[in-house]
């Protein structure tokens, strides 16, 4: 479903759906806080592109989250401050909520892989290392999602990392 306001198009993904649906279905307690955590991350960035002048061509929710689309003709340092932004909101609200959900989402965003915020960083600054360093830290999580797979079974991790792997596959690979 789309609809367009101001010449923006607010996008809600059929997946969004489904991911609702699960939510709702099991009893995931803290649905609501991780969609408003993660609004307010997107709000981050989109008050950082409005500061520079840049307005957003679509805001999406997916299965993978939200996410804000634009024309990225802004200065390495400008696009640095819209991408840091939306994790930083996530840090703040960590600090003076002490609510895990925001230190989570900021953990995950800063992570070094695309289309994560700290994928889109380290592709900006270190473009001829960012694939090594994308495949190091995917090894890394890999690893850290078996363990706590395994020893505590949380899947969650396991997810994100299976999801992270396949949308860097072919980056990887070269």
């Amino acid at each position: 479903m789309e609809i367009k306001f101001k010449n923006i198009v607010f996008k809600l993904d059929f997946s969004f759906l489904i991911l609702l649906s699960f939510a709702v279905l099991y009893g995931y307690q803290n649905t609501v806080d991780i969609i408003l955590f993660s609004a307010l991350h997107e709000a981050g960035h989109l008050i950082m592109l409005l500061v520079f002048g840049v307005k957003p061509k679509m805001i999406k929710l997916s299965f993978y989250g939200a996410g804000l689309k634009y024309d990225n003709n802004l200065s390495k340092w400008k696009e640095f401050f819209v991408l840091l932004c939306g994790p930083l909101v996530n840090l703040i609200l960590f600090a003076v909520f002490k609510n895990e959900i925001n230190l989570i989402l900021f953990l995950i965003n800063i992570f070094p892989a695309a289309p994560l915020d700290g994928g889109r960083i380290i592709k900006l600054f270190l473009p001829k290392f960012s694939r090594a360093v994308t495949l190091i830290f995917l090894i890394l999580l890999s690893a850290l999602s078996c363990y706590l797979m395994f020893e505590y079974q949380i899947f969650s991790l396991m997810l994100i990392s299976l999801y992270l792997i396949v949308f860097n596959l072919k980056d990887v690979r070269g």
